[in-house]
């Protein structure tokens, strides 16, 4: 059989794998067992915003945010009664103890729960004397008069409306912010404290929706768990057809074998390297698997036919036909394989331009190829020859068979010209399709839209200004610039074009505060619901309202 030039350059290779053949086998079982030990070094990392590159503006905003302001993991509990309003001393009661059992959470920013008993919320008021801050629902009021004060607060401070209490006064919120998760905990550490605080609160007279980023995540994580059995199925699935394919032992054997070495070496360097696993990757082990797998079963195939040919045509013995055999399939298809190979390798290497590190870590694909070239050829060599039973049994037609030649019949006669319009046609809905694909990072575009916490978040989108968080921190040159009237007014400005947006559902800041409390001190006269024009009135404003018991403001001086 003639060869051309890239079978020449590749059957000195090849020979040389085979001669060396316990040499490569061992080098590539140390590699195995020093990547497997480096495995123990990868972490699971379910926050996207870790992965991200930390050094862009919106990730350093992000940060300074939570340092300065406290945490953006934000849970918010919504309950809404089936019969009447939230104004009910049963609802409100679930809210106080729901406050409070919050509170007293490990790990949640005590002074950022916001609630109608929450300390935050404050009641801003005029009073004869000038203005008094008190909480916004001190007791849980059993009186109808009682009842209607707490009304007539809520709606004279807008800024909880939409926020912890809908405008239609049917839903009541609990909003609690959580430190970032440490340890091995993770999300889900922070819905297990969570869940048992609602769970006590749902009964037949009301309805309790749960949202937030946590709870996303928390099922990201509970997902991501999935692997440990996914893979194992993986795994099975793929040696079951396999055996289909070849129905012999080392069909079933050699490409799982060589594929979960490639998972290893894949992992192993992931770990070495410190890239985690996420939600971009958690897919590589059977991404892996597939293809190693995929690849490997090539070379065994052009292995069985090659044997076979030359146990008809030769007079060699199966020793020697076997490692004949090896030789001539791995120098005939290993240029291709190459090809295909470097190919891919080349097309995950341009990942390496996105700044989020763990998209980058598909050219763990490398590996694959690497252990095709080298450990397929060196153990195939290695193993005996197939019996004539295990030949026979190859060589029998099955399913597969008659797929591929139907294929061959159709692509290599009359039939083609329907497979290039067929061709033609799919390409052009492709093009179509791609012109409908939207860009979005969304966690909650991972799951479907009927799952019971995916239901609860549009509840809550529904009814109150939304789950979805977004934070614009203001900072001065100079200390107290947040003061400065033409500052705040600057504020209140980009407050307005916010609201004007299709997806806005509330904005909230110092200034709704300082409104509030200028209107408060001049009788409750709506014409003063405006920024005052005097720095010094401003700073008088949060003066007052700080010694009104408020520990964690929204601004910082």
């Amino acid at each position: 059989m003639t060869r051309d030039s890239k079978e020449t350059v590749m059957q000195p290779y090849v020979e040389w794998i085979v001669r060396r053949r316990l040499v490569v086998i061992s080098l590539a079982l140390l590699a195995t067992v020093a990547l497997l030990v480096q495995v123990r070094n990868l972490k699971v990392v379910i926050d996207p915003d870790t992965v991200l590159p930390q050094q862009h503006p919106y990730v350093l905003a992000t940060n300074l945010v939570e340092k300065v302001f406290g945490s953006r993991y934000v849970v918010a509990i919504g309950i809404t009664p089936k019969d009447g309003d939230a104004f009910q001393p049963e609802v409100l009661a679930k809210v106080q103890r729901v406050t409070a059992a919050l509170v007293s959470t490990p790990g949640v920013v005590k002074g950022n729960v916001l609630s109608l008993s929450a300390r935050k919320a404050k009641n801003i008021a005029g009073t004869a004397d000038g203005m008094a801050v008190r909480p916004l629902m001190e007791t849980v009021p059993q009186t109808p008069q009682a009842i209607n004060a707490l009304r007539r607060a809520v709606r004279a401070n807008p800024a909880y409306l939409n926020a912890i209490v809908s405008k239609d006064e049917r839903t009541v919120a609990v909003i609690a912010e959580f430190k970032r998760p440490e340890g091995t905990g993770g999300f889900r550490a922070i819905m297990e404290k969570v869940r048992p605080i609602v769970d006590r609160e749902r009964d037949d007279s009301v309805q309790v929706a749960v949202s937030g980023l946590p709870v996303f995540l928390d099922q990201l994580e509970k997902y991501s768990q999935r692997m440990g059995f996914l893979f194992p199925l993986a795994v099975l699935i793929t040696g079951l057809i396999h055996y289909e394919a070849f129905r012999t032992i080392q069909g079933l054997v050699l490409p799982l074998v060589t594929a979960l070495l490639a998972v290893i070496w894949g992992l192993g360097v992931m770990g070495l390297g410190g890239v985690p696993m996420d939600v971009f990757n958690s897919t590589t082990p059977i991404l892996i698997l597939a293809v190693a797998a995929g690849h490997a079963v090539q070379i065994l195939k052009r292995y069985y036919e090659e044997y076979g040919r030359l146990r008809q045509t030769t007079t060699l013995t199966p020793a020697e036909a076997n490692r004949a055999a090896v030789v001539e399939s791995v120098t005939r298809i290993g240029p291709a394989m190459l090809t295909a190979g470097i190919v891919a390798a080349l097309g995950f290497f341009s990942l390496t331009v996105f700044k989020i590190t763990t998209i980058r870590t598909f050219g763990v694909f490398v590996s694959a190829l690497i252990l095709e070239m080298t450990f397929i050829p060196a153990l195939r060599s290695l193993l005996p020859a197939p019996k004539e039973r295990e030949s026979r049994r190859e060589r029998e037609r099955r399913v597969w068979d008659r797929i591929t030649e139907t294929i061959a019949a159709w692509v290599s006669g009359p039939r083609r010209r329907r497979i290039y319009m067929g061709t033609g046609l799919l390409l052009v809905l492709w093009v179509a399709g791609a012109t409908q694909v939207v860009v979005d990072n969304s966690q909650k575009s991972y799951f479907f839209s009927g799952l019971s916490f995916r239901r609860e978040d549009d509840a809550l989108n529904e009814r109150l200004g939304g789950t979805n968080l977004l934070y614009l921190m203001i900072e001065g040159k100079e200390d107290d610039a947040i003061k400065e009237p033409r500052v705040l007014g600057a504020m209140e400005a980009a407050q307005r074009f916010l609201e004007g947006q299709p997806h806005v559902g509330k904005t909230l800041s110092i200034v709704d505060f300082i409104k509030r409390m200028n209107r408060a001190m001049h009788g409750d006269d709506p014409a003063y619901d405006r920024i005052p024009n005097n720095r010094d009135l401003i700073s008088q404003y949060l003066l007052l309202y700080s010694m009104s018991g408020e520990t964690r403001p929204s601004w910082s001086s």
